[in-house]
């Protein structure tokens, strides 16, 4: 780990463990055992297998003889977000730039969460251009990266960002994951699960996560994880998950949970993808484990990562909201640039009615 100079605009404490409610860790053991077996990381719970290459080969050939159905083609993006934004009341505020990219306000505390603004590791091209590009963002306190694959971490938007907001501007990471970042990033922060920093006043914690890791060749060698962020409100973003039992776990740690930002695509087929991405049925479980009050939808719309069309997800999850009798007021999808803001009621703009 490596922590350049504090500058006076954001200010981070040194990581330390996540209070623990009394017997949780005892009670479920797995979700709170090291990470880490000789060079790689792995889920202590054991339940994700990794693909394989036959697995992926299997998946190509389906993918390559199966027709899809066609999408809405090209979605809306919000004009003027940052100006929606500002409109919207409440202590926690989330505007969707597109995939898994945020940007998240936590009181005075503003940061940035898996940016990508343009193609996937410069070749997957974007269905839907990102809401807002680097220099398009108000003052940041810190860049968030939930893990290594190539739409979450893309080293020319961390650049960018990097040069625009200079040496002091802090990364925070999982766990051997900063020597994927570009040397632009200075100031890198790296947390295990369930560690946390305070940047200016607002905690900001590494939780678990079903997933894993691989750059080229690198597989496991850097961990993974979802954030939380607490402070007067809390929101969560779980990066890349299957569904596990975790999602308990995090809601008992962080009780409360304003806005729980929950992926909505990537999803199909099943059998590939189920350990390693939730379904929109499965973010709705996920959800209600978390026992949090908003969820909002995200990794959906901009690439074309798997075999359900871009816009499926949002469409299956108010049909499963509808057939579950669930409050459809609680489940937000929302367009690129659009926002939402917890307060004693939450504010939303740039609905997507889909």
């Amino acid at each position: 780990m490596s922590v350049a100079d504090q500058s006076p605009g954001t200010r981070v404490s040194a990581p330390k463990k996540v209070a623990l409610p009394p017997g949780l860790a005892e009670a479920r053991p797995e979700f709170f055992a090291p990470t880490l077996r000789g060079r790689q990381h792995h889920n202590p719970w054991g339940s994700l297998k990794l693909p394989g290459p036959r697995d992926l080969l299997r998946w190509r050939m389906e993918r390559g003889n199966r027709p899809k159905a066609r999408t809405i083609g090209e979605l809306q993006v919000i004009d003027a977000p940052l100006e929606r934004l500002a409109e919207l009341r409440g202590g926690g505020r989330a505007l969707w730039i597109g995939h898994a990219s945020f940007l998240l306000e936590v009181d005075q505390l503003r940061v940035v969460v898996d940016p990508i603004f343009g193609r996937v590791a410069g070749v997957m091209g974007r269905r839907t251009p990102a809401a807002l590009g680097p220099d398009d963002l108000p003052p940041l306190g810190a860049v968030l990266v939930t893990h290594g694959h190539h739409d979450h971490l893309d080293p020319a938007s961390l650049k960018a960002l990097a040069r625009r907001y200079g040496a002091s501007l802090p990364f925070i990471v999982p766990t051997g994951l900063g020597r994927c970042l570009p040397s632009a990033c200075a100031r890198v922060i790296e947390l295990g699960w369930w560690e946390s920093v305070d940047v200016d006043g607002v905690e900001v914690a590494l939780v678990p996560a079903q997933h894993w890791h691989r750059r080229i060749i690198d597989t496991n060698e850097s961990l993974w994880g979802g954030f939380v962020l607490r402070g007067s409100r809390t929101i969560y973003h779980s990066g890349d998950t299957g569904f596990f039992a975790g999602f308990e776990a995090i809601g008992a740690v962080f009780p409360g949970i304003d806005v729980a930002c929950l992926p909505l695509g990537a999803y199909e087929p099943r059998w590939f993808m189920r350990a390693q991405h939730m379904s929109p049925e499965e973010s709705i479980d996920a959800f209600e484990a978390l026992g949090a009050r908003h969820l909002v939808g995200m990794h959906w719309g901009a690439f074309d990562l798997s075999d359900e069309p871009i816009d499926a997800g949002p469409r299956l999850l108010h049909a499963t909201v509808a057939e579950r009798g669930l409050d459809r007021g609680r489940f937000h999808v929302l367009w690129p640039g659009g926002s939402v803001a917890a307060g004693e009621s939450l504010e939303r703009v740039g609905v997507a009615e889909m």
